[in-house]
């Protein structure tokens, strides 16, 4: 794990824990500022954070190589350092691609209320759980979390 993913992992583990630990005034109406929503926002955009990160390194990794394809003394060389530019190129613009499309569902995630616009009407003192939340699991081998459902 490198460590851009532990500062990934470490970042979600402690939004969770500090909704876990308290909440502000806002949480009593119902809304805490870390919901599962908010979290996996989050998670988005360090997945994007990391995607950005990979593709820079492709990029990188391409222009060495094109620069070794320039040099090359047999045709042979040439096609193979060719087609492995080609290949990371590729690569690191899929990776753009991806990390655009993380950032702005990590982004919509965070900014859209976790209420449905119907559920306003509702009463004010009954308490809606969410139907899909994060549990942090901790155990001395490791560090986990587990995205649930509520069926009921």
């Amino acid at each position: 794990m490198n460590r851009t993913s532990r500062l990934v992992v470490l970042s979600l583990i402690a939004a969770l824990a500090m909704d876990s630990m308290g909440r502000p005034a806002a949480a009593e109406e119902g809304q805490g500022v870390f919901t599962a929503r908010r979290s996996l926002g989050l998670a988005f955009l360090g997945g994007s954070a990391m995607l950005l990160k990979q593709g820079m390194d492709f990029r990188d990794e391409a222009d060495k190589l094109y620069a070794l394809y320039e040099s090359a003394e047999t045709a042979e060389d040439a096609d193979r350092l060719y087609a492995r530019t080609n290949n990371r190129d590729i690569k690191s613009q899929v990776s753009w691609a991806l990390a655009g499309a993380f950032a702005v569902s990590g982004v919509r995630l965070i900014l859209r209320t976790n209420t449905p616009s119907d559920a306003r009407y509702a009463r004010s003192d009954a308490r809606v759980e969410p139907a899909l939340y994060l549990e942090p699991r901790v155990s001395a081998e490791h560090l986990s979390v587990v995205l649930k459902r509520s069926f009921f």
